[in-house]
């Protein structure tokens, strides 16, 4: 599982329109390989999204999030499967059976698709879980026992925090993938995320990928952006 820098980088394309995404891409070019494909712009562009990305021979994490009974969410995944897509996800809060399900249906295709689960949404704060989960395990603890659920039902990794990172590699072992939001260099607001680590700062901590939206999409140079976030990710690696 060695990965260069450029594999690590994933931008989020919090967009409406295919005009939006293709002005971003195209202006960003050689410099990366790997787009996220959120709710919005999916449903916005009906999916072609996903198939012009790649046609210019862009990988696409399809950011989803399935979340339903087993039978539905693997239908669901298979749909992502015959997608052809890098990298898909589920909710972990579905339950093991609900995942088993879907690595089960992906075994069974030869998926090339890697298949990871959320955990804790990196909007929630120490707080806000303890009202919504009615829960007396904080957030690391949660993300925790949400991650082992996902490694034992045959999942390949997680979503979370760059903060519970480290731990999940720990418990999880280092070919269980760390998919991090949450990320933002020093130069970059913070905007809604409450998580957060600097993009060197998050290798360090043991993601493995790393999902950064608007301090790229949103910087007046985006490919300067982007490439000083792989100078970090770079640093983080050494």
């Amino acid at each position: 599982m060695k990965l260069k820098a450029k594999d690590r980088l994933i931008v989020a394309l919090d967009y409406k329109t295919l005009d939006e995404v293709k002005n971003i891409v195209n202006e960003i070019g050689d410099a990366v390989s790997t787009y996220k494909v959120g709710l919005e712009l999916f449903l916005n562009t009906r999916g072609e999204a996903v198939d012009y990305l790649h046609s210019i021979d862009k990988k696409v994490f399809l950011d989803l999030k399935f979340h339903d009974i087993p039978n539905t969410t693997t239908m669901a995944s298979m749909f992502a499967n015959k997608q052809e897509v890098f990298m898909f996800n589920v909710h972990a809060g579905g339950g093991p059976t609900m995942m088993k399900s879907v690595a089960g249906m992906l075994k069974e295709s030869n998926s090339t698709s890697i298949a990871i689960a959320v955990t804790i949404l990196t909007s929630f704060t120490e707080e806000e879980v303890a009202l919504h989960f009615k829960s007396n395990l904080n957030i690391s603890k949660l993300a925790n026992h949400w991650a082992i659920e996902t490694k034992e039902s045959g999942l390949h990794g997680v979503v979370c925090s760059p903060l519970e990172a480290k731990k999940i590699k720990e418990l999880c072992g280092e070919n269980f993938y760390t998919i991090c939001p949450g990320v933002r260099p020093l130069w970059a607001a913070s905007n809604d995320q409450k998580r957060i680590m600097t993009p060197k700062m998050a290798i360090e901590n043991g993601a493995d990928f790393l999902v950064v939206g608007r301090p790229i999409t949103k910087s007046e140079n985006p490919i300067h952006a982007a490439k000083l976030i792989l100078d970090e990710i770079v640093e983080g690696l050494k």
